[in-house]
C-alpha cells in the first residue's frame, strides 16, 4: 500500500493514528470489519468481568460508588451495542471507516477511563483482595491484547489507561512487597504491550499478503484473459484468412488438374507440372493450420484398428522417398511386418510429420525410420544426420510456429506447425514423443506404438481410388462460388454422377423435383449467401427425405465454432482446397457408410 501507516514497520504514533484514506482502505476497512464481527464478543466478556469486580470488592469499598461505577460502564456497553446494531454493515468507505476508527478509540479510552477509576478509587486494602483485583486487571489487559489485534489503537489506549494507574495505586502501599508488585506489573505492562504490538503487527502482514495475492492472481487473470482475447482474435483471423483463400485455391487447383490433364506440349506440360507443385505446396501449408484448428477444436477423435504395418510403412515410403532421393539423401524405412492397435491415419499423420522434418532439416547423410519390436509393442524411430537441435531449442520446438534455424522464415521449410501437429496427436493415441538431439549431429524422434490383435484385422489402406465407382451417383451440390461449382459439377458428371448444382439449397431441391429424383449424397459447401451454412441445408434435405442422404461439406473456415457445428451435424467434412482424387474417396466413403 502506499499508505506510510502500512510499511512493515510502523511507528506507534502511526499505528495510534489509525490513518485511512483511499490507499490503504482495504486493508484498513477488513481490520475494521474483522473487529466488528468480535465486538458483541469482546463487549459481553467485559460485563461478565464488571459486576463479579463489583461483587468482589461489596465489603471492600462504598456500595453506592460501586454501583455508580457498574452503571456508568453498562450504559458505555449499551450505547457500544447500540452503535454496534445500527452500523454493522456500513464499514465500506473511508468516511465509514473513519466513523468506526473514532468510535473504537472513544469506547476503548472511555472503558478503560472507567477501569483507572476503580484502580485508584476501589482499591481494596487487604492483601488477599489485592491479589484479586490485580489478577482481575491482568486477565482483563491480556484480554484486551489478544482481542484486539485486529485494530491496534485499542489496546493501545486500553493497556496505558489501565495498568499505569494500577501500578501507581500499587506502589502507593509504599512497602517492599507492594514496590515488588508494582515493578513487577510494569514489567508485565511492557511485556504485554509489545506482546500486543506484535501480534497487531503479524496480523497487518497476513493481511497485506492476502492483499497482494490478490492483486497478483487479478493481474494473472487479467494476463490469461489477454493472451485467451489474443488467442480467439487469431484463431478468428487464421479462420477468415484461410476461408477467404481456400476458395480461390481450391478453383486454382481444380484448374491446374485440368491444366495436366489437357496440356500436350513438352513446354505445356512442364510449366503445368510446377503450377501444380506451388499449388500443393500451398494446399501442404493451409493443410497445417487445418489440422491445427480440427486438433483444438476437439473434434478428432481416435478411431482405434488393428491393422498391419507394411500398407501404412509403404504409403508413406512412396510418398516421401521421393523428396529424400531429391535431397541426394539416404532414405531406409523397414518393410514393418507386425500388427499395431492405433489410429491408422494419426498414426500415418505423427510419422509423416517426423519424416519431413527429417527430411527438411536434412542436407547431408541419411534419413532412417526404425521399426522394433519390444515388449507390448513397436518402438518407432527417427533418425537423421541433419542440423540437430541445440539444447536451449530443445525444449521449444513443440510449440506452434517455432522453427530451428529459420529465422528468415523460409517457406519451404513450412510453417513451423509439424511437430505442434505431433505433439497434439500424440495425446490423442496415448504415446508421447521423446527427442534425442545433438548440434550439427542429427536428431533421433521416437514412440511406443501398442501390438495389435491378429485375429481382428482392420485394412484401413487396401482400397484404390480405381475402385470408387461414383457410376449413376444422384449428387445435389450446392456451391456459391461459379468458378469451383462448374469444375465440381464437371468432374463429378466424369466420374459418372448426375449432378443438379446451384447457389441456392431451394434450386437445387426444385431441380430434383422437378427430375422426380432423390438425391443419393448431397455436397455442400459450408458458408453460403444471406446467413445460410451447410447445417441449415443438411437439416431441409433431412426434412425432405430423410435421413437416408449423406451430407458431405466443403469449407475454407478453421474456426472451431465452424468445425464443431458441422461435425455435430453428422456430416462429412473436408477443407478446400481438396484434390480430386481425395473429393471421389469421400464421396464414396460417404455413400457406403465410411467416414
Amino acid at each position: 500500500m502506499k499508505d506510510k501507516d502500512m510499511k512493515s514497520n510502523p511507528s506507534w504514533l502511526d499505528e495510534l493514528r489509525f490513518r485511512i484514506d483511499e490507499g490503504n482502505l482495504p486493508i484498513r476497512a477488513d481490520q475494521i470489519r474483522s473487529r466488528l464481527r468480535f465486538f458483541p464478543v469482546m463487549v459481553g466478556s467485559q460485563s461478565l468481568i464488571e459486576p463479579f469486580l463489583v461483587g468482589l470488592l461489596w465489603d471492600q469499598a462504598s456500595h453506592s460508588a460501586l454501583l455508580a461505577w457498574l452503571g456508568v460502564l453498562l450504559l458505555i456497553h449499551f450505547a457500544e451495542m447500540g452503535t454496534w446494531w445500527k452500523y454493522r454493515s456500513l464499514a465500506d468507505t473511508v468516511e465509514q471507516c473513519r466513523m468506526w476508527s473514532l468510535g473504537f478509540k472513544m469506547f476503548a479510552g472511555a472503558i478503560a477511563g472507567m477501569w483507572a477509576v476503580a484502580a485508584l478509587c476501589f482499591f481494596p486494602t487487604d492483601l488477599a483482595y489485592q491479589a484479586l483485583f490485580i489478577c482481575v486487571i491482568l486477565g482483563l489487559s491480556a484480554g484486551a491484547v489478544t482481542m484486539n489485534p485486529l485494530y491496534p489503537p485499542a489496546p493501545y489506549l486500553f493497556l496505558p489507561i489501565v495498568l499505569l494507574p494500577t501500578v501507581f495505586r500499587v506502589a502507593y502501599e509504599n512497602d517492599a512487597v507492594h514496590w515488588v508488585v508494582a515493578a513487577m506489573l510494569a514489567l508485565f505492562s511492557v511485556v504485554v504491550m509489545n506482546s500486543g504490538r506484535q501480534l497487531s503487527r503479524a496480523f497487518l502482514t497476513s493481511l497485506r499478503q492476502r492483499y497482494e495475492n490478490l492483486s497478483l492472481v487479478e493481474q494473472l487473470f487479467r494476463e490469461k484473459s489477454r493472451a485467451e482475447s489474443a488467442s480467439r482474435e487469431k484463431s478468428r483471423f487464421l479462420a477468415t484468412a484461410s476461408h477467404d483463400l481456400r476458395q480461390p485455391l481450391q478453383a486454382l487447383m481444380l484448374f491446374s488438374d485440368a491444366l495436366q490433364d489437357v496440356a500436350q506440349e513438352k513446354e505445356a506440360k512442364h510449366l503445368a507440372g510446377q503450377i501444380g507443385k506451388s499449388v500443393n505446396a500451398l494446399v501442404e501449408m493451409f493443410d497445417e493450420l487445418l489440422d491445427v484448428s480440427r486438433l483444438e477444436a476437439g473434434i478428432v477423435e481416435a478411431r482405434w484398428q488393428n491393422f498391419e504395418l507394411h500398407p501404412l510403412l509403404d504409403r508413406l515410403y512412396v510418398d516421401l522417398a521421393p523428396l529424400a532421393q531429391a535431397k541426394g539423401l539416404g532414405f531406409d524405412m523397414p518393410s514393418g511386418e507386425g500388427v499395431v492397435y492405433s489410429d491408422p491415419f494419426l498414426l500415418d499423420r505423427i510419422l509423416r510429420n517426423l519424416i519431413s522434418n527429417a527430411i527438411r532439416y536434412t542436407d547431408y547423410g541419411s534419413v532412417v525410420i526404425a521399426c522394433t519390436p519390444i515388449a507390448g509393442g513397436f518402438r518407432f524411430a527417427v533418425i537423421d544426420t541433419g542440423i540437430g537441435i541445440s539444447p536451449e531449442a530443445l525444449p521449444h520446438i513443440f510449440e506452434e510456429y517455432y522453427q530451428v534455424d529459420n529465422q528468415h522464415r523460409d517457406r519451404r521449410k513450412g510453417l513451423g506447425l509439424g511437430l505442434a501437429i505431433v505433439r497434439r496427436v500424440e495425446n490423442l493415441l496415448g504415446c508421447k514423443v521423446e527427442v534425442k538431439s545433438e548440434p550439427g549431429q542429427g536428431s533421433e524422434f521416437s514412440f511406443v506404438v501398442r501390438r495389435g490383435n491378429t485375429e481382428q484385422l482392420a485394412q484401413p489402406f487396401v482400397i484404390t481410388y480405381s475402385r470408387y465407382d461414383l457410376r449413376g451417383v444422384v449428387v445435389a451440390l450446392v456451391e456459391d462460388d461459379p468458378d469451383i461449382r462448374e469444375m465440381l459439377a464437371g468432374l463429378m458428371a466424369d466420374w459418372g454422377c448426375r449432378v443438379f448444382g446451384g447457389e441456392h439449397a431451394e434450386d437445387v431441391m426444385r431441380e430434383l423435383d422437378v427430375a422426380g429424383l432423390r438425391p443419393d449424397l448431397l455436397v455442400c459447401d459450408y458458408r453460403l449467401p444471406h446467413g445460410m451454412t451447410a447445417v441449415h441445408v443438411i437439416a431441409r434435405v433431412r426434412e425432405l427425405w430423410g435421413d437416408g442422404v449423406p451430407p458431405l461439406v466443403l469449407t475454407g473456415d478453421t474456426a472451431p465454432e465452424a468445425l464443431r457445428d458441422i461435425h455435430s451435424s453428422g456430416a462429412i467434412l473436408l477443407h478446400k482446397p481438396i484434390a480430386p482424387t481425395r473429393l471421389r474417396t469421400m464421396m464414396y466413403f460417404a455413400l457406403h457408410g465410411e467416414s
